[in-house]
């Protein structure tokens, strides 16, 4: 599932792009994604609307549009934003095409429908179900202070806490694992039984891996594209995750894997403590 790199590298190429052009119309197949896709509403409401500089919340896309409202974008784990000419061809399962007034379409191309496309009236995005509950951006200058306090309040293992979307937005299973072996944390530490000072040695940690995974425009392991369908390169640059029984690149020892949280996690025994 793409994460937050991927996602603000989407929301960065979209802004690039797209900011002030018009909507001109929307086709979409209607077919139920997470949320239902409602087609007549959004063909009912952002025709004529203007996009302005989108924003991005955890892993979901705020397309604002004057006058007010924004279209709720969330990737599941296969989606893609597409910007192509309007002649060209359509990939299999895309599901919304939002025509602008260059000649240029968006395209929302999700093979598995775990994505969704939402219409956020103004005021409904405070209370939004997708929104209303995300945690703290991990990428706020305020971050370092704010949250190691409310991971120490916490028994569950760190890796769990960090992909916690309620506690903070946007970290996913690649860079919670890459994040703890750069602090040289064990996943399956508890939050209570960790030092302030090494938590707050891990969510710098967080915002370091995930800057990188931005610049190097996020990582693709296998869907993932951004909206000129170039991939992501920090794969190349991942330490641990993909590598278990390969060496620590730190300290020799052997990459191991365990199941935290549902997902696989790879670390090391010997430096993440």
């Amino acid at each position: 599932m793409p994460e937050l790199p991927e996602v603000e590298t989407v929301r960065r190429a979209l802004a690039h792009s797209l900011a002030r052009r018009r909507i001109v119309a929307v086709e979409g197949t209607g077919l139920a994604l997470r949320r239902p896709l409602d087609v007549p509403v959004l063909q009912a409401r952002l025709p004529g609307r203007t996009l302005l500089a989108p924003r991005r919340r955890g892993k979901f896309l705020l397309l604002d549009t004057d006058p007010s409202g924004s279209l709720l974008v969330h990737l599941g784990m296969t989606g893609r934003l597409l910007v192509a000419d309007a002649g060209s061809e359509r990939p299999r399962h895309t599901h919304l095409v939002v025509s602008l007034d260059d000649g240029r379409e968006l395209r929302f191309v999700d093979p598995r429908r775990f994505g969704l496309a939402v219409w956020l009236a103004p005021g409904q995005e405070a209370v939004d179900p997708s929104l209303a509950a995300l945690g703290l951006e991990p990428l706020d200058p305020t971050a370092p202070r704010l949250l190691p306090p409310l991971l120490h309040a916490r028994r569950a293992p760190l890796k769990a806490l960090l992909m916690d979307q309620r506690l903070v937005a946007g970290v996913g299973n690649i860079y919670a694992t890459e994040a703890l072996w750069r602090a040289g944390v064990r996943p399956g530490r508890a939050g209570c039984r960790t030092s302030p000072a090494r938590l707050r040695r891990l969510v710098l940690a967080v915002q370091e891996v995930l800057e990188e995974a931005i610049d190097q425009g996020g990582t693709t392991i296998r869907d993932f594209a951004g909206p000129g369908g170039d991939p992501g390169a920090f794969a190349v640059r991942l330490q641990v995750y993909g590598h278990a029984g390969a060496r620590c690149p730190r300290c020799g020892g052997t990459l191991r894997t365990t199941r935290l949280a549902g997902r696989s996690t790879v670390w090391c025994l010997r430096c993440q403590r």
